[in-house]
């Protein structure tokens, strides 16, 4: 899963990751004045920042030390100073936070049985931030990619992105480390594998002459990765410590005991909050997992977490606060704009023609609206017509609505009449077959004009003796999947399947490539 963390990125920003930079980082580079018990003070503010040796900093460290290893060197000093000295905001501002969200880490690290100490890695993630976004698109607390969050269930659709659910993304992230270890027999190579993906991690390990340690293959890291595992020893460090280097949390934030009601109507949070006499954001912070402030329509049973006080008064209320929060889209007025005689011919086509029949195109992963239309043989303003679509989006297996030209042969009447669940654009080739060539028309193969592809069909169909050849699945391959993560998201077919479909010779994979899965 390799991607840019929130913190990570910006600890490479400001040059922290190789170890030369690490020990240049344990001198402030702000001006400071010398006082005595070795404390300095910014020179413009009167907050007294310590400076502790690296032998205290060693002994403190190995007081916390636990299941996970917490190695002291240069790169996991200027880390520490830096989140100490620094960037003291930063830390003050996660410490802020963690009464919000630790507590539910320690849950569920208790309920996969994995060690405690891991609920800091959502604090070097995101910063405890449930709605960030890395410059790789990664989101939420534990800063999951599109394709991994989906590969552990979290949802993603036009109004939901369950990445950003405090709950279950820490559900997926406990079972996606525990698989890691698995792998890796470590913490700290888990760890390594959940930033820059399982795929690195193996190759650094042979690129290292087979070393399974983190520490051990860290050369052969990438450059971000490098600076994960020592953050992840920084913060352990500064959370537990902050109060010695006089890093004081000042607004602390605790977790509102919530309740769900099931809603199935559109709902304007930020309106419902105000009937329910509450801050206008705080049902919408309540249920991050919401890309906007509202429920849309077609929604059932959304379950929207509400705060427990409020639930007596919304139940004895519940038909008049729902009604007052009824959210409703906004209209959008388009005035007319003049045309050209070109444009009105073009506008014209796109109307259902007479005489056609009705079918539904299930989308495809990688599929647009101008191949579909070239594969249809229609326009793309008539899909976009006849389906309502505004913009080029498409979803992984939306129905569209296509009309074909009613065919006027009696035999493909009986296709006709077969329901409409059941008809799809791509005529059997059995189907055809079985018309036994009995083609009426005028043209000089004895068919009608507008049944030449179904001859053709008839025809491949015939010389493979009635045989269907299924199409293949095509995966392209992202930046981080390794045939390991495609092989569970495609029914699980084996790693040895995928090699052998693709004629691969190892396991390195290239963004791009263009995998057969099945």
């Amino acid at each position: 899963m390799r991607k840019t963390t929130f913190l990570t990125g910006l600890v490479l920003t400001l040059g922290l990751g190789s170890a030369a930079q690490a020990q240049q980082a344990t001198t402030p580079v702000f001006p400071a004045v010398q006082v005595k018990d070795a404390t300095k003070v910014l020179a413009d503010t009167i907050e007294f920042i310590p400076v502790e040796t690296d032998e205290l900093i060693q002994d403190r460290l190995s007081c916390l030390e636990q299941e996970i290893p917490l190695e002291f060197n240069k790169q996991v000093r200027g880390l520490i100073d830096y989140f100490t000295i620094r960037n003291r905001k930063y830390t003050r501002r996660v410490l802020e936070r963690q009464p919000l969200y630790f507590p539910m880490f320690e849950k569920y690290l208790a309920k996969h049985n994995m060690p405690d100490e891991l609920k800091y890695l959502a604090v070097v993630e995101s910063a405890l931030l449930p709605k960030a976004v890395s410059s790789a698109k990664a989101v939420g607390l534990w800063q999951f990619m599109d394709f991994t969050g989906r590969d552990y269930r979290l949802v993603q659709n036009h109004y939901l992105d369950e990445r950003m659910d405090p709950e279950k993304s820490t559900e997926a992230a406990c079972k996606f480390l525990k698989q890691l270890y698995r792998m890796f027999g470590s913490w700290e190579m888990a760890l390594a594998a959940y930033n820059c993906g399982p795929g690195n991690v193996k190759k650094a390990i042979a690129r290292s002459g087979g070393k399974r340690t983190f520490w051990g293959i860290y050369p052969y890291l990438p450059k971000e990765t490098r600076a994960y595992v020592p953050s992840f020893t920084a913060l352990v460090y500064a959370m537990n410590h902050a109060s010695d280097h006089n890093i004081q949390p000042l607004n602390l934030q605790y977790p509102v005991e919530v309740d769900t009601m099931l809603i199935s109507q559109p709902v304007d949070l930020k309106l419902l909050a105000l009937q329910l006499n509450l801050p206008e954001d705080h049902i919408a912070n309540l249920n991050p997992a919401l890309k906007h402030k509202h429920i849309p329509e077609n929604v059932a049973n959304f379950p929207l977490r509400i705060p427990a006080t409020a639930r007596p008064f919304l139940d004895q209320n519940r038909m008049a606060i729902l009604d007052s929060a009824r959210y409703k889209a906004p209209v959008r007025v388009k005035l007319p704009v003049p045309q050209e005689p070109a444009t009105m011919m073009a506008k014209a086509e796109v109307a259902v023609p007479d005489s056609t029949t009705k079918f539904f195109y299930v989308v495809r992963r990688n599929d647009n609206l101008s191949k579909i239309a070239k594969e249809q043989n229609v326009t793309v303003e008539q899909l976009k017509a006849w389906n309502k679509i505004s913009g080029n989006t498409l979803l992984a297996n939306q129905k569209l609505v296509v009309y074909k030209p009613e065919s006027k042969n009696p035999q493909d009447v009986k296709l006709k009449e077969t329901p409409a669940s059941e008809t799809t654009l791509l005529a059997s080739a059995d189907e055809v077959a079985s018309s036994n060539g009995k083609l009426a028309g005028p043209n000089a193969e004895g068919m009608p004009k507008e049944n030449a592809a179904t001859a053709a069909v008839a025809k491949k169909a015939i010389a493979k003796k009635g045989t269907v050849e299924k199409p293949q699945t095509i995966h392209h391959v992202q930046p981080g999947d390794t045939l390991w993560n495609i092989s569970r998201r495609y029914n699980n077919v084996s790693v040895e399947q995928l090699r052998k479909a693709n004629k691969l010779k190892d396991d390195e994979l290239k963004p791009g490539m263009k995998l057969i899965v099945g």
